[in-house]
């Protein structure tokens, strides 16, 4: 049993190693011209590794993407976590989405890449599954406490979370990055001020 658990260990650690390494060729290259040659010689892994664990290069994206997804929510759960009031909890979880969002790694795989290799369809039930469940919660609470107006907290999830995916969107694509984040999150605090209970 020792044995099969160490070699649990060693298979995690390896596979940990190959998305970190496939997230920087990923990220400086691009899907389309990222090598497997490359990412394997970053990592000190055979072809076969890669193989393995992920199947294809589509499916180490794949899992470098939902990667990036996951930072992005450890993210957003540090910055709420610097506030007590629930409303700034949640206005510093999106201002932070906001701010890691505009980074170079996450913009190439989050808005450039991933729609088209992994599909639009595929890549935005990805995005819910990670934003949706937290901006759901989030929402919920803030039902609950009163502090925004009664609503279904799906719905306002979903729109909220189609906003917040545009508004970064928006701040990637930008030749003037930081002006455009700044109106973003002006303007989606006014967005989300709209549904505070009078």
């Amino acid at each position: 049993m020792a044995g099969a658990g160490r070699r649990d260990a060693h298979a995690e650690a390896t596979r940990a190693l190959i998305i970190r390494q496939a997230r920087t060729v990923f990220a400086a290259r691009g899907f389309a011209d990222a090598g497997l040659a490359e990412i394997v010689a970053a990592a000190r892994v055979t072809t076969g590794a890669v193989y393995h664990h992920f199947g294809d290069k589509k499916g180490l994206f794949l899992a470098v993407a939902e990667a990036v997804e996951a930072d992005i929510l450890t993210g957003l759960g540090q910055a709420a976590a610097t506030h007590s009031d629930p409303w700034e909890q949640l206005m510093a979880g999106v201002e932070a989405m906001l701010e890691i969002c505009a980074r170079p790694d996450v913009q190439r795989i989050v808005f450039r890449d991933a729609p088209t290799v992994i599909g639009p369809a595929a890549w935005r039930e990805i995005e819910l599954r990670y934003g949706f469940g937290v901006m759901r919660s989030a929402l919920e609470a803030l039902i609950a406490r009163k502090i925004i107006r009664q609503g279904s907290a799906d719905v306002l999830a979903s729109i909220m979370l189609g906003a917040l995916i545009e508004a970064a969107g928006a701040i990637a694509r930008a030749e003037d990055q930081a002006g455009t984040a700044l109106e973003a999150r002006e303007t989606v605090r006014r967005l989300f001020a709209a549904l505070r209970s009078p």
